[in-house]
């Protein structure tokens, strides 16, 4: 027995709690077999590389104590499962979210940037400050760090309590094109959202399929409630506004519409500066 109280005591979280509580080896040795569990359990977290690699009978759970004048066995949750949690309440509190999970640990105080992002992260981060009121239309080529950046910043207004949605435009556009039928109650939720949030990021606008309904009735209705309530907007593309005009002029039966294309730019040009991003494809460095 004597050496199965030194395994106790060698091992840091057991050390650490007889230290705070002044356990004897009596103590231990009259508790032992709640201290063996509970140290069994969190050895099988040893050298553990996630949850994806969890053994815990329960993954992400594994066994503690808390001490209040009785010793008891609890379940705590490990920092791989916080970490999900966190991100998962982060995301419950947009209006609208399509950012991938592992880009939800991004904000303003953590990311990296390199010298030709420093202005947009400067503008950015005015826009988080309340120093500027006017949004951007952010666009370069791919990868270069556009849709990095304004997650950052969603992120860090989503911290501060602000109504916040942030789309991926050619998958809203698909899920409105789903329901707006079949379940318009949804579709028109979402699109609520869209125009009520007090800052709305449209991530990769121009990426999506062009229809009159799309272009007139949905985006048009979205950015003309904005732009009459004074509320922002972030745009990121791979086109130049120039380029988006010619988007939008044609729809997919190849019909021009030049005027109405037009009346969607001028919106975009009321609400938004123009931004160029310039740089590396900084995807397919991090795959080298």
């Amino acid at each position: 027995m004597t050496k199965d109280i030194e395994m106790i005591k060698d091992d840091l979280y057991m050390r650490e709690l007889i230290e705070r509580y002044g356990f004897s080896d009596a103590y231990l040795s009259d508790h032992y077999n709640s201290f063996l569990r509970v140290l069994e359990s969190r050895e099988l977290c040893r050298n553990c590389k996630g949850l994806d690699h969890c053994i815990q009978l329960s993954k992400g759970q594994r066994l503690a104590f808390s001490f209040d004048d009785i010793l008891m066995e609890e379940i705590e949750y490990c920092p791989y499962a916080l970490k999900v949690e966190e991100k998962s309440n982060l995301k419950d509190k947009y209006l609208y979210c399509d950012i991938p999970n592992q880009l939800l640990d991004l904000d303003m105080n953590n990311i990296r940037y390199t010298e030709k992002q420093e202005r947009l992260y400067a503008l950015l981060a005015a826009i988080l400050l309340k120093k500027s009121h006017k949004g951007l239309y952010i666009y370069g080529d791919l990868g270069v760090g556009k849709t990095y950046l304004c997650v950052a910043l969603a992120n860090s207004l989503v911290k501060n309590n602000e109504k916040v949605a942030f789309v991926k435009v050619s998958d809203f556009f698909y899920e409105i094109r789903n329901n707006i039928y079949s379940n318009p109650e949804i579709a028109q939720k979402s699109i609520n959202a869209l125009k009520k949030a007090d800052y709305l990021f449209l991530d990769d606008i121009g990426s999506e399929s062009v229809s009159e309904f799309i272009r007139d009735d949905i985006l048009l209705g979205i950015l003309e409630y904005r732009l009459e309530n004074q509320l922002l907007t972030v745009f990121t593309s791979n086109l130049s506004k120039e380029e988006l005009l010619k988007h939008y002029q044609y729809d997919r039966k190849e019909k021009s519409n030049l005027m109405k294309a037009k009346r969607l730019l001028e919106r975009i040009d009321i609400l938004a500066d123009d931004f160029v991003l310039t740089g590396e494809n900084m995807r397919r460095r991090t795959q080298v």
